[in-house]
């Protein structure tokens, strides 16, 4: 049963506001830093009043672990694709690496805050963190088992190898959507104007490698 970090009030609010409120929290994470932003700028952002978000979570730290908890529930809908026994491996590594680059696009704000959270000043977030890190683990290793058992990838690859590598390209990815040093940095690699088209030709590149 996965742990929630907000309150019974934040639970019956309507979905859609919660997701507002989640977003905006997000959103000034990203732009502000953990130890910048505040409640109330995550209320005015939400068009909430502030007295209202401690009513949703206790703390600051609760707001943000609730932030986390909603990321995993982003990679079950990024990975949905992978959950198709019959999908096969490129196509489902298609369908989670664009999956990865349209998300970072609509909220960069949230691989900001992603990329804060590995800092050693926020490592008392890191139990929030691992559950997610273990879960993509999980499900790309199930996407490189499908693979070598359908024979579309090299039998011999070792599959905590391959699942690392593909899940450091969907990472590598979405941080080019949040920085614009790393989207400089994809265009240096994929050429200038190019990288809209990054996502297919990362898969097409990494799945001839594996194979």
């Amino acid at each position: 049963m996965a742990i929630r970090y907000h309150t019974a009030t934040f639970e019956n609010i309507p979905s859609e506001k919660r997701e507002r409120i989640l977003r905006a929290a997000s959103r000034v994470l990203g732009r502000d830093g953990i130890g910048g932003a505040r409640m109330a700028d995550v209320a005015a952002e939400a068009g909430v009043s502030h007295g209202s978000m401690f009513s949703y979570f206790p703390t600051k730290d609760d707001m943000i672990r609730a932030v986390i908890a909603r990321g995993m529930s982003l990679q079950a809908e990024r990975f949905a694709a992978s959950d198709d026994e019959g999908a096969g491996f490129a196509a489902t590594v298609r369908t989670v690496f664009r999956s990865a680059w349209d998300e970072a696009s609509a909220e960069p704000e949230l691989i900001s805050l992603w990329l804060s959270l590995s800092l050693v000043e926020n490592a008392r977030f890191a139990d929030a963190i691992l559950p997610l890190e273990r879960d993509s683990t999980e499900r790309w290793r199930r996407v490189v088992a499908r693979g070598k058992a359908s024979g579309e990838i090299d039998q011999g690859i070792d599959d905590g190898a391959a699942a690392y590598l593909l899940d450091a390209l969907a990472a590598q990815l979405m941080k080019s959507r949040a920085s614009g040093l790393e989207r400089a940095k994809l265009e240096l690699f994929v050429g200038t104007g190019l990288a809209e088209a990054a996502p297919d030709r990362m898969t097409d590149a990494v799945v001839a490698m594996l194979r």
